[in-house]
């Protein structure tokens, strides 16, 4: 049977989607590339880009041993 854990790589694509996603939901007559721009502009966008995501979440599973909060499961080693 197939995991149902999703693939560590999808945290920061879910973070952006749900972004955009608030922005759309906030300006309705915006398309989805005006959208995309808006979102280029916004301090997510500066919090991803700048690496400080990422540094965060590797020291938030550093000082947890690797064991991920959700699924209370030591991270592979290859992850």
């Amino acid at each position: 049977m197939a995991s149902k854990e999703k693939p560590y790589m999808l945290f920061v694509a879910e973070l952006i989607y749900r972004e955009i996603c608030e922005i759309k939901k906030k300006n309705p007559y915006l398309n989805n590339v005006d959208a995309i721009e808006a979102f280029i502009g916004s301090e997510t966008y500066s919090h991803v880009s700048s690496g400080k995501f990422h540094d965060e979440w590797f020291e938030k599973l550093k000082k947890n041993k690797f064991v991920d909060p959700t699924t209370k499961k030591k991270i592979p080693e290859e992850t």
